[in-house]
């Protein structure tokens, strides 16, 4: 896993090391791969007591504090819990091991009441000593996710029920944080202390076995071949329906279709285009779920080019790009035209909308001088981006450009801040935050110096605003300062929003229970699922 640079919003550390292979998992939104398949999901015998799915490859090591990559979810969110998490597609946050939680009006102190009587897998005690062993963990493996609690000052255990943090300054996104699939997920400190090996905090074992409160354990890992969870004994919840989940390793998307449709596999978690699930919705052995997720693809302009890099091309090409065309040409039922600067359900709607200034006579006006330059569109990773970047060469070419299309591998793309000769002059990608909160997204993508605001574009108006949200211990200011924000980001006209990118999964007739939560995807909780007639 590459490792990328470390960037602060005031006194909070945003470290991403995710990039290379979870972003390139997550975008797999429409790109069918053309590797033969790893291995094949045994079919279920006797009653149906086994979810079959698949991972495309093998997940990194599954350590609850250093996984911070996309397919894996499915395992993670379900043999762990934390303090609180998001309501089921809602930006609501509810509790998880939590029942309660206050926040003292400085904004510094966060109290949590944790639930009693709960066990972990390994059949010992979950309390506050036990989080407060869970977070320390966090913090000392100094992993990607790592960063949601830099801002940590202290942690207190003072009754078995009772956990108390304190940071070092306010951060509006703390709780945010807290409830993001890649939050502090609660583990047992009996289990890293008898599997720590030579100091590793028994980083090895977990890396390949389990230690929560979930409804599921980790049993079994075959590299290449499948992993397997089955249900914890000590489960205080509602018993899943599955008693076992077989997440086959099945590189090729076209395989794991075929057996979709052939019943060897009862869910598909991603990577099938919008040609696929058209086809797919019309089988009527077969269904396919669109869920909210915060995914929102973008085109983003080089501020140094010849070509587009000015404020008035910019802004001639927003006005040019028609979300709702382009959205349902690309993406169909997959994705809805973003109208705001933000993925949705990060702010209120209508709190920071997508300015659509200009018309098409504008770009075709201030690109009148241009004529015969060349222009390089890159797309990364997705079959989707390509598309967006094709369709943007064809507009291009039509205002007399010399337009090409290029292809950005992470190696190279998550080099660009480094290497401003290699910029495209426009990137098509997909992007989404690691939690809810509106101070979450520009940090990483678009303040100065993000890592990964790859092109360079600024909007210093909207990094100050950024700064100040982030350090408010006032919900209601925060958010409003959030979302003006987001309005001076999105009049710079950097970064042109395209769509908001639906999680599309697709599973047998007959199966219920669907429940899933923002704002990744692979957060479809599986212990919720059942098999009815038809599955």
């Amino acid at each position: 896993m590459t490792t990328h640079p470390d960037h602060r919003v005031g006194d909070t550390r945003m470290p991403i090391r995710r990039i290379v292979l979870a972003i390139a998992s997550l975008l797999a939104l429409s790109l069918v791969l053309s590797a033969c398949g790893g291995g094949k999901a045994t079919k279920t015998t006797g009653g149906g007591s086994t979810l079959r799915t698949a991972f495309s490859e093998d997940p990194s090591p599954l350590d609850p504090d250093t996984y911070y990559e996309a397919e894996g979810l499915a395992v993670t969110t379900s043999v762990y819990q934390r303090l609180v998490r998001y309501a089921p597609d809602s930006n609501k946050l509810v509790g998880d091991l939590a029942t309660q939680w206050a926040v003292s009006k400085d904004g510094l102190t966060y109290t949590f009441t944790l639930k009693g009587g709960v066990k972990f897998s390994d059949g010992t005690a979950f309390d506050a000593a036990a989080a407060k062993a869970s977070l320390e963990r966090r913090i000392a493996l100094k992993a990607g996710p790592s960063y949601m609690l830099a801002g940590v000052k202290t942690i207190q255990a003072p009754s078995p029920t009772k956990l108390v943090v304190h940071l070092k300054t306010p951060q509006a996104e703390f709780l945010s944080l807290m409830a993001s699939p890649y939050g502090p997920l609660m583990t047992s400190p009996t289990a890293v202390k008898q599997h720590t090996v030579k100091g590793d905090n028994a980083h090895k074992w977990l890396s390949t076995h389990s230690a929560g409160t979930g409804p599921y354990v980790l049993s079994q890992v075959t590299p290449s071949v499948r992993y397997v969870l089955a249900t914890n004994p000590y489960w205080a919840g509602p018993k899943p329906f599955f008693s076992k989940v077989n997440l086959a390793v099945i590189p090729s998307f076209a395989t794991q279709r075929l057996e979709l449709e052939g019943g060897q596999l009862d869910v598909v978690l991603h990577g099938l285009s919008t040609q696929d699930t058209e086809a797919l919705s019309k089988n009527p052995k077969v269904q396919v779920k669109n869920f909210p997720a915060l995914f929102k693809a973008e085109l983003w302009a080089n501020p140094s080019s010849k070509v587009v890099g000015s404020p008035a091309v910019r802004a001639g090409l927003r006005g040019a790009l028609d979300n709702a065309a382009l959205t349902q040409q690309i993406f169909g039922p997959r994705a809805v035209p973003s109208t705001q600067v933000l993925p949705n359900g990060m702010l209120p709607d209508g709190a920071a909308p997508d300015a659509h200034t200009g018309t098409t006579s504008t770009l075709d006006s201030v690109l009148a001088s241009k004529k015969g330059q060349k222009v390089v569109i890159g797309w990364y990773s997705d079959g989707a981006m390509q598309q967006l970047a094709d369709l943007l060469q064809v507009r291009l070419k039509a205002a007399g450009l010399n337009a090409v299309t290029r292809e950005y591998k992470p190696s190279l793309l998550f080099a660009l801040p480094t290497k401003p000769d290699q910029r495209p002059d426009l990137l098509a990608a997909v992007w989404n935050p690691d939690s809810v909160n509106p101070n979450t997204f520009p940090p990483v993508y678009w303040t100065k110096g993000a890592p990964v605001n790859l092109l360079g574009c600024t909007a210093p108006k909207g990094d100050a605003l950024t700064a100040r949200s982030t350090a408010s211990a006032d919900p209601a200011q925060s958010e409003q300062l959030a979302a003006a924000a987001a309005r001076a980001y999105g009049a710079s006209n950097c970064w042109l929003n395209i769509s908001d990118v639906r999680d599309t999964i697709v599973g047998a007739k007959g199966l219920t229970g669907w429940t899933h939560e923002l704002p990744w995807v692979f957060t479809v909780q599986l212990s919720d699922l059942k098999r009815g007639a038809g599955a």
